[in-house]
């Protein structure tokens, strides 16, 4: 056989990157995944971002793809500390339900159960067990031959069951010689639902007397025909945290967000009109989506779950009536099958807030109702908020009013810190013409905020908004909650203007309304920005449900 006709393995892997759609990689190198680095010299239509942890790299996958659906990052991590170092990243894909291709590199196969460093073949730490149950599928190339075959399965797999999949590739696979494969790549295709199902749901929404559209992030990309049907119906909207945004904040049919940082306008409307068919579309209902599994939730005649997931229903509430399928493909059906109904003259009432005074509130130390209502004041309308995982992710559920789908974005299935903070720099990304704003607290950025340096280097203008307090604030306070007493948890002050300008980004402390203006004016679309917003230490946000659940059982 000529020998053109043949040629690495890692080559032959990264054009089935390609073809499949794959623009970017995120990853940390290192020495046994170099193979691929250095056949993706060879696409320079394929965009490499050198991420400072293997976590934060699939975290910032996850930004991608949620503000491109259609899109297919893949990860690079190297053997043995590159993979575990991975593994909180994999868990929050998987927990968010989205597809991220991750190939680890892996030690010669000759070297297997010989302890080589960083190994982590099945004869040592056995890492693609280790990763199998935060994954969707895990494995090890082995034979050359099939690596190709392997990688598009993987790929298949992890569009239509949406969630990570794992690849380990030893050394001497990649660099193998392989003749080339010639396949079709799949296309994920789902069974249109049968229209009897759909025109049961209709029945059962016309019938209905007080009805309730519950939204989860599954319903993100069906927003405009959602849209569409609850104006003309005039049918009350609550969403969960994950799906803020999918409709108008400011509509008169949406009630507000209901669960972990939601609107007091929710319950109240819930609990004088009890709900009694809701149609719940793309939303798990898990902990912090109910409020802890709220009894209001629940439908009183009929509640109707609509997910691509089947193992959502039934799980947390009685699913009377339960339709496998993208919501995408059923909203717009539904709407022409309700074409003719009549509006509900349902009472609504804009959404409430628990502290309306707080958003206009000057007083120093800052607020940080106050200082997301001067930054939306600041920013473009289009501009796309992540969130990381602390109190200060309750204040922005609570006090941003959304109009667009895409526009917000956080991780709380596993609830990482850092993952809102990465998250921010694949959404930039993914998006480079629209303003990104990273809400993180300052323990988090300690965490996870030296990928700024990264941004500094790809030339991304990520604003970096951090709430800093010097301490540990939800967790500290939730400790005192339940126990009444605690460790401190505050810190050594930093002042991340300084830490921001030593890595060559732009760096302002805003300790008032005036500074912090000034601060949100100077950001700039290609140098990163970070801004230390001295809040309050004593500014609360009221006790969600999981602090009472954990005080329930910590006083037994």
């Amino acid at each position: 056989m000529d020998s053109r006709t043949r040629t690495r393995c890692a080559d032959r892997l990264v054009e089935v990157l390609e073809r499949a759609g794959v623009d970017t990689i995120y990853g940390v190198p290192g020495g046994t995944i170099s193979p691929i680095y250095d056949a993706l010299i060879d696409h320079p239509g394929i965009r490499v971002v050198h991420a400072r942890h293997e976590t934060s790299a699939v975290f910032m996958a996850i930004g991608h793809t949620r503000v491109r659906p259609d899109a297919l990052p893949c990860v690079l991590v190297t053997s043995g500390p590159g993979v575990t170092n991975a593994v909180t990243g994999l868990a929050a894909v998987l927990s968010e339900g989205v597809a991220v291709i991750v190939i680890g590199g892996e030690v010669p196969r000759t070297k297997f159960g010989h302890r080589a460093l960083q190994e982590g073949s099945a004869e040592t730490i056995d890492v693609v067990n280790i990763v199998r149950t935060v994954t969707r599928s895990a494995a090890c190339i082995t034979i050359p031959e099939h690596a190709t075959y392997q990688l598009t399965a993987a790929i298949h797999r992890a569009r239509t069951e949406r969630g990570p999949v794992f690849l380990s590739l030893p050394l001497d696979v990649a660099l193998a010689d392989v003749a080339p494969a010639q396949f079709a790549a799949a296309t994920p295709r789902r069974p249109a639902p049968p229209d009897t199902a759909l025109e049961e749901i209709a029945g059962i929404l016309r019938s209905a007397d007080r009805p309730l559209l519950l939204l989860g992030s599954g319903a993100r990309g069906a927003a405009r025909e959602i849209r569409a049907l609850a104006e003309k119906l005039q049918i009350p909207v609550v969403t969960s945290p994950k799906a803020k945004g999918i409709v108008p904040e400011t509509a008169p049919y949406c009630l507000g967000v209901f669960g972990y940082g939601g609107h007091p306008s929710t319950i109240e409307y819930l609990e004088r009109q009890p709900a009694d068919v809701v149609l719940a579309l793309g939303c798990g209902l898990t902990e912090p989506s109910t409020n802890s599994w709220s009894p209001l939730l629940q439908a009183s005649r009929t509640m109707i779950q609509v997910d691509i997931d089947a193992s959502q229903f039934g799980r947390n509430y009685r699913a009377d009536l339960a339709l496998e399928a993208d919501v995408t493909a059923i909203v717009g059906r539904l709407a022409t099958l309700l074409a003719d109904a009549p509006a509900w003259d349902v009472p609504h009432e804009a959404i409430r807030y628990l502290d309306p005074q707080a958003l206009e509130s000057d007083r120093t130390p800052l607020g940080p109702a106050r200082v997301l209502r001067v930054l939306q004041e600041q920013v473009p309308a289009d501009t796309i908020y992540t969130a990381d995982i602390g109190e200060h992710l309750l204040f922005a559920l609570h006090y941003l009013r959304l109009s667009e789908p895409d526009q917000f974005i956080a991780s709380y299935g596993l609830g990482s810190m850092g993952s809102g903070i990465c998250a921010a720099i694949g959404a930039k990304l993914a998006a480079p013409e629209r303003t990104v704003v990273a809400i993180c607290g300052d323990y988090g950025f300690q965490m996870y905020g030296m990928d700024l340096n990264m941004c500094v280097h790809e030339h991304l203008g990520v604003v970096f908004l951090v709430m800093n307090d010097d301490r540990m604030r939800m967790v500290e306070a939730g400790i005192d909650r339940i126990y009444g007493r605690g460790l401190p948890m505050d810190g050594p002050h930093v002042n991340f203007a300084d830490l921001a300008r030593a890595h060559g980004a732009q760096g302002f402390v805003a300790a008032d309304v005036r500074q912090l203006r000034s601060a949100l004016r100077r950001i700039r679309p290609d140098v990163p920005t970070v801004i230390d917003v001295r809040i309050d230490p004593n500014s609360a946000f009221p006790m969600n449900a999981r602090v009472k659940e954990i005080s329930n059982f910590a006083v037994k």
